[in-house]
Order: structure tokens, then sequence, then C-alpha cells
């Protein structure tokens, strides 16, 4: 006698969050990657507004508001950015007189930057505006949390300079 058991399907799917999309739900490169992609929208569309700045001029003054002055090559490092990226915003900066740039006869063609009084007070307020938004955006976690967050964090980009991606 065949079986008169009926199967049922479940009609409901998973209670899954949908801001972050079904393949963050399952793949931490794809929510890191969509979280850091939601973070650079609007901390792009901030300092645009707000100061005519890029992301990578806004990289490079708070870079040099932590030194006296670097080259390109330092602070294209410094900064995480490319060389190529960093020139020409050197030169907008230096049009806005936030930043001198200053050649070098020691060291070939090298060109240091620094910032001006004016840059200089550009980006302690804007280091003050950065901490504002960071701690708003953390508010709703512990200050152990916070810790334990930035350790992963820092851990996981360590563990990406010994990925080989070709596998």
């Amino acid at each position: 006698m065949p079986s008169t058991k009926q199967l049922t399907v479940n009609d409901a799917p998973p209670k899954r969050p949908q801001h972050y999309g079904i393949l963050a739900q399952e793949h931490v490169a794809m929510l890191v990657s969509n979280i850091g992609a939601r973070l650079l929208r609007g901390t792009t569309a901030y300092y645009r507004s707000a100061f005519d700045l890029s992301l990578t001029e806004w990289r490079i003054l708070m870079v040099l508001n932590s030194t006296q002055s670097l080259n390109v090559g330092e602070l294209s490092g410094a900064a995480d950015l490319d060389k190529a990226a960093v020139s020409r915003s050197l030169v907008l900066l230096e049009e806005r007189k936030l930043i001198s740039v200053e050649q070098t006869r020691t060291r070939g063609r090298a060109a240091f930057a620094k910032l001006t009084a004016e840059g200089r007070n550009l980006s302690e307020k804007l280091l003050e505006i950065s901490r504002e938004r960071e701690t708003r955006l953390l508010q709703s976690f512990s200050p152990a949390d916070r810790e334990h967050l930035k350790a992963l964090l820092q851990q996981l980009s360590q563990a990406l300079a010994g990925v080989d991606w070709d596998r």
C-alpha cells in the first residue's frame, strides 16, 4: 500500500536581518565588505559636503597631523594609498594652502609635504570630528566590546597580509 503521508513545505523563509543581504549572512568577507562600503559612503559624503575634501585628502591630512613631514612614498605607505593618488591630492591641498610641498636637493626629486598653520588647524578639527563620529557609531558598544572589536579587526587585517588569494 502506498504511503499517504503528505510532505509539508515551510512557507516562511528563515528570519534573517534584511539590511546585510543573504551573502553577508554566510560570509564574513561579505559582511565586512558591506559594512566598509556603508561607512565609506557616509564618510565620503560627509567630508565632501562639510569640508570639500575627498577621503584621500582627509587621510593625507590625518597622517600629516601626526608627523612633521613626509615624502610621497612615506605618505602613501602611512595612509595606505597609491602614490599617484597621493601626488594628485597633494597638488589640490597645496592649492588650498593646507599643506606645503618642498623639493629637496639631497634626495633627488624627493618632495616633502607638511601641514601649513591653516592645514594644522583644519586637521585638528577633522580629528576631533572623526572621533565624535566614531563615538556615535559605537555608542551601543560597551568599552570592552569596543576594544575587543578593534582587536579583532586588527587581527583580521593582519591575517589578510598572509592570505594567498590564488588558491
